[in-house]
């Protein structure tokens, strides 16, 4: 049997972020609903990405320091495989 999880961030200065875990494998999921370029600080997200030090986004293959704060830019959205 499969286990899914999904863990959930109460929203901060128009930044929506969720995990999900299906089949072991986790994904961080970031929206941007600003019209503006945000930071978010690693603080935010660290309790979510399971101790992953970097991760690599889907869309671009960009890999991403998850130690260091992130840049989201205006209407974003990101897909990080941990």
């Amino acid at each position: 049997m499969e286990k899914k999880t999904v863990k959930y961030h109460i929203p901060q200065h128009g930044i929506y972020m969720y995990a999900r875990t299906n089949s072991g494998k986790t994904e961080l999921i970031v929206l941007n609903s600003t019209n503006t370029e945000q930071v978010v600080a690693n603080k935010y997200y660290r309790m979510m990405t399971n101790d992953s030090k970097s991760g690599k986004e889907l869309v671009s293959g960009k890999k991403i320091d998850l130690t260091r704060n992130m840049t989201v830019g205006a209407r974003q959205s990101l897909i990080i495989e941990l």
